[in-house]
């Protein structure tokens, strides 16, 4: 929408920038590779807020060059923070149940997508795609921050995430 409706470009353009992205993404998910040791709950949360700050901050674009050169790094962020999450859920479930976990991770972060899409329509056709993109920018920000403000003082993951092992060290807690 920011190609056609707010920059008025053709659908070449609007290909350019999907380009743009991709290639954010791919170098994105390049660099996760390198990064086994920033897989926590902070990490994903910091890089939800700067995905959403520079989402927002795309909406403010004053033209399509702007707007082009922002893509690659909400590509690289969106990329970097969805791999961390993705890894960090699945090494952090215990086997035993890890295949019912992913299920229930994938369906609510894929799943809400055709729920809120035509939200989203409805409010870039209301209220235009820069303040649809501003609005969704800010309350994707706001959940992280509330997580992370919840979360950020809390300890790293115990070393054993199994079932039985979590269970026992909340049993020993509610003793003491």
């Amino acid at each position: 929408m920011m190609a056609t409706a707010v920059f008025d470009k053709s659908a070449a353009e609007y290909g350019l920038l999907g380009s743009i992205l991709a290639i954010g993404s791919l170098s994105g998910a390049i660099v996760s590779a390198r990064l086994e040791k920033k897989r926590d709950p902070r990490f994903v949360m910091r890089g939800a807020m700067l995905f959403s700050l520079v989402l927002i901050l795309s909406s403010f674009a004053p033209n399509y060059i702007t707007y082009a050169i922002l893509l690659p790094i909400i590509g690289f962020i969106a990329l970097v923070t969805f791999i961390a999450a993705n890894t960090m859920v699945q090494l952090r479930t215990d086997s035993a149940i890890r295949g019912r976990v992913m299920g229930i991770y994938l369906t609510v972060f894929l799943g809400g997508t055709p729920i809120v899409s035509p939200f989203i329509g409805w409010m870039t056709q209301a209220l235009g795609t820069r303040i649809t993109i501003t609005i969704c920018g800010a309350i994707a920000f706001t959940a992280a921050a509330i997580t992370y403000a919840k979360f950020k003082d809390k300890g790293d993951a115990p070393e054993s995430v199994l079932v039985s092992d979590v269970l026992e060290a909340a049993y020993e807690d509610k003793k003491d």
